[in-house]
């Protein structure tokens, strides 16, 4: 509960500014604050966050394009009513699930790259609802649904070729772009079942009957995957022309440094330590697996910060994205930020071993310096390229609030170490993205 003070919200903020820089003591001290935790706890709650990055840049969507991908999804939801009306069930249709409702007021209202995502997202629903009902009444079949699938694909493999060799007339700016491109390519090959209806393709099984081997509901899965990578691929396209149009003048090409600057980056991951070895390599000095999440602190944040930085999140689409340099790189360099990031919290932890108690007025000290490195590394007007990098560091500075994930954990020092633990982690990201950023505009 926040306490009842007579200050007002502003004034006691600017108190607790103050309080915490003078009361605080360095990254790794162990010595308590002197504010109390229930002060600290809601100061981490109010405290300032910096704002979404796509705030600060993000690829343009035109009206044209946002409306297409509504007319899309439009289109999808009409033809899955139709259809579904000549089917005899007792099943409500649920069309997109609100989704074209939400996308046609985000189209009027000039919101465009929502427009764009709600079509996106709608077309998941739609896309199931319009296959089932197509693979119920026989107007569906593998062969159909593979000849689609190759025709994304070629479209895909096209977009991507035209990227070459990379040309370059700003390079913090246009590989922004063409990350922006090559991630909807990503996008879309995760969703074409290229590989998966490559049989089919190829005529295996053509004596079949259409549900010998999909029902009517994986049919309906498949449509709508498909359905998304065709916007996908179309965004891509798009991207592509709206790029093309500003690389006037004297260009660079990137493409051999992009797949060196890539391949260091990904030897840098592999130089670290597994995650089972990390593990290992700590369990020894505490009295429980970190498995179950510890019961004392610094069981806790170790547990913590080898989830958050050890697992494999920047691998999303590196298989689809084998030819595409500009995703590979960005991708691995946030990997590589977060394992040199989970070894600078280690190194500056302010609990440890055989601790039972946690002092959040650490959580707001950590949340101030965090707040600073993110003023000096991405401030008000970044690179495009930059905030292509940071999303994972700014998400985890959003989310350093005791009670972000639920005050009900019992013990409380939980949510406050928590909290801790995603400031310092996030602000340690945020430390490496200079030196990374400019190893990729600066590989020629």
């Amino acid at each position: 509960m926040v306490p009842d003070f007579s200050l007002s919200r502003r004034r006691l903020l600017g108190g607790l500014a103050g309080a915490a820089g003078a009361t605080t003591l360095a990254v790794g001290a162990t010595t308590p604050t002197a504010l109390p935790d229930v002060l600290t706890d809601w100061a981490t709650e109010v405290y300032p966050t910096p704002p979404e990055v796509t705030e600060l840049w993000r690829p343009t969507v035109t009206e044209a394009h946002a409306r297409e991908a509504v007319t899309l999804l439009d289109e999808t939801v009409a033809e899955g009513k139709r259809l579904r009306k000549r089917i005899e069930t007792d099943e409500h249709f649920l069309g997109a699930g609100g989704w074209l409702e939400n996308a046609r007021e985000a189209l009027e209202n000039g919101n465009y790259h929502e427009a764009l995502f709600d079509a996106g997202y709608g077309l998941q629903f739609a896309g199931e609802e319009l296959g089932f009902a197509r693979a119920k009444l026989g107007k569906v079949d593998r062969q159909s649904l593979a000849e689609r699938s190759r025709r994304l694909h070629d479209r895909s493999e096209r977009v991507a070729e035209d990227l070459k060799p990379y040309p370059t007339v700003a390079p913090g700016r246009d590989l922004a772009w063409y990350y922006a491109i090559e991630r909807q390519l990503v996008m879309a090959r995760f969703h074409d079942e290229y590989d998966e209806l490559a049989d089919e393709r190829d005529g295996a099984d053509e004596e079949s009957g259409p549900d010998s081997e999909y029902d009517a509901e994986e049919f309906g899965a498949i449509t709508a995957s498909l359905l998304q990578a065709k916007l996908h691929v179309r965004t891509a396209e798009r991207y592509r022309d709206l790029l093309g149009a500003k690389l006037d003048g004297s260009t660079t090409p990137y493409a051999d440094p992009l797949r060196s600057i890539a391949d260091e980056f990904r030897a840098g991951i592999d130089s670290f330590p597994s995650r089972e070895e990390v593990r290992s390599g700590f369990e020894s000095d505490v009295e429980e697996s970190v498995d179950g999440g510890g019961s004392r602190p610094y069981e806790f944040a170790r547990s913590r910060l080898l989830r958050w930085c050890y697992d494999y999140d920047y691998q999303f689409g590196v298989d689809e994205a084998s030819d595409l340099p500009v995703y590979r790189a960005v991708e691995f360099s946030t990997g590589l930020a977060q394992r040199r990031a989970h070894d600078f919290v280690v190194d500056n932890l302010v609990v440890e071993p055989g601790d039972r108690t946690f002092d959040s007025g650490h959580t707001l000290a950590a949340k101030r310096r965090a707040r600073s490195t993110y003023r000096s590394v991405v401030g008000s007007d970044p690179p495009p390229l930059l905030t292509r990098q940071v999303p994972r560091a700014v998400e985890d500075l959003q989310v350093a609030v005791v009670g972000f994930g639920g005050l009900d954990q019992r013990p409380h020092w939980r949510e406050q170490l928590k909290a801790y633990c995603y400031a310092l982690v996030g602000r340690a990201k945020l430390r490496e993205y200079p030196a990374l950023f400019d190893s990729i505009v600066k590989a020629t």
